[in-house]
């Protein structure tokens, strides 16, 4: 059983997988247009029966002469309704093909997926009986690499969920302090009342990025090996972070917004380091998972 060209098989499976939800998802919204296009010719075609059949109305419109002219244009719309809803039959028809040719090409590698799957299972089976040979013990370290790698990729993926999470409030601070001083410059009662909204918006943001800020620090001390000393010492979030502000201090918010500003570049920072170590991480992973499936193919 040559593994190798299996596996190149099965690599085009999730493609074609993903085309054939599309086409399923497509096929929902081209059945509805039909059924859409299908109400307007029958009524269209109802509208042309109508002309026809109704003595007194035709009478009325003949005798002002907008009888042809009425039901030309009626059989008009009956015709472009009907041409609309054969083109539509077209299409949904064409969608429905493609999504039989492709299930048919899908049917006989999901088969094969599964006598693959079988396959590297029994000869894993193998591999991690013979703890004495080169092949066993190689196969047992990158087993003990991987306990290691997917809990840090876990911790990195929360970490920079986090991360990012109190990025935006903090731009979203950043935006509603920046508002709230160009609206402070125009003395209009408007232009106060916005000022008092900007600054509420700001005040409830800060409270939202004080727990994100704790919670990020938490995240960060679980993850192991990350060049964030300097910045995760910089985090601790000074206690007036979540303050009333004093309405009449213009001072204390150019204060708060070169604050938060430095918070700013942190998470930018953070942010960056994360998803850099993330993808250094997953790296590792994926190449510890190539090294394992190569030993696999290896075996007979």
């Amino acid at each position: 059983m040559n593994l190798l060209d299996m596996r190149d098989r099965l690599l085009a499976l999730p493609a074609l997988e993903n085309r054939l939800v599309l086409l399923e998802s497509e096929i929902q919204e081209a059945e509805k247009d039909l059924a859409k296009l299908l109400n307007r010719y029958k009524q269209e075609n109802r509208n042309v029966s109508r002309l026809e059949k109704e003595p007194f109305s035709a009478l009325l419109l003949r005798l002002t002469g907008k009888l042809e002219t009425r039901l030309e244009e009626t059989k008009r719309e009956e015709i472009n309704a009907k041409l609309a809803y054969d083109n539509a039959a077209t299409h949904l028809s064409n969608l429905t093909q493609e999504k039989q040719e492709l299930a048919s090409r899908i049917a006989p590698l999901k088969a094969e997926e599964k006598i693959f799957a079988r396959e590297l299972e029994r000869r894993r089976t193998q591999i991690t009986r013979q703890l004495n040979e080169p092949q066993g013990i190689r196969y047992a370290e990158l087993e003990n690499e991987r306990t290691i790698l997917i809990p840090q990729i876990t911790k990195l993926k929360e970490a920079l969920r986090v991360a990012t999470n109190a990025l935006s409030s903090a731009e979203k601070v950043t935006e509603s302090l920046e508002k709230t001083v160009r609206a402070r410059l125009n003395t209009s009662s408007i232009r106060l009342l916005d000022w008092h909204s900007h600054l509420d918006n700001a005040e409830q943001s800060l409270h939202v990025l004080s727990s994100q800020l704790r919670e990020l620090k938490h995240e960060l001390n679980g993850v192991h090996n990350l060049p964030l000393q300097n910045l995760y010492e910089m985090l601790n979030p000074p206690t007036n972070i979540e303050f009333v502000f004093n309405y009449l201090l213009q001072v204390q918010i150019q204060s708060k917004a070169q604050e938060i500003s430095q918070i700013l570049n942190i998470l930018r920072e953070i942010e960056a380091t994360l998803t850099s170590t993330l993808h250094e991480q997953q790296g590792k992973y994926a190449a510890n998972r190539r090294e394992e499936e190569e030993l696999l193919f290896s075996i007979s």
